[in-house]
């Protein structure tokens, strides 16, 4: 962790949002440059992005001290998830060449959730339980 230090809180979170903007607003974020893809290139591409935004808010959650519980890691998926939503009705709503797409929201949610378990996974999610004393 070290090596992040330096680097104010949730810095890294605003970083991945903004270059999920960037490439999901502008029309041609490539330029005119065709890169030959496969099929559902596109929607791995979302899956990954949105699961890339869930899992750094957890990791620098984790790398401030503040790890957050099961339940909250699925209350800031859920949150990523509105973002990709969001997303996909304001590229409907620009008509500059990008269209919102359904599949493309469905792959943006699954990929926000499939972060959750990773991170669980990594430990950056806390995961004792706390009982109440006098019980």
């Amino acid at each position: 962790m070290k090596y992040f230090r330096w680097i104010p809180p949730y810095q890294l979170t605003l970083a991945v949002a903004a270059v999920i903007l960037y490439l999901t607003l502008l029309p041609k974020p490539f330029g005119e440059e065709d890169i030959p893809l496969f099929p559902g290139a596109d929607k791995l591409a979302h899956c990954c992005m949105f699961g890339g935004l869930a899992l750094t808010f957890i990791f620098e959650r984790y790398r401030i001290g503040k790890k957050l519980t099961l339940g909250q890691s699925f209350v800031a998926a859920t949150i990523v998830s509105v973002f990709g939503i969001a997303v996909e009705f304001i590229q409907n709503a620009m008509h500059i060449g990008r269209s919102g797409d359904i599949a493309d929201a469905i792959a943006d949610i699954i990929g926000a959730f499939a972060a959750v378990p990773l991170c669980y996974w990594l430990h950056w999610i806390d995961v004792v339980v706390k009982h109440r004393s006098g019980e």
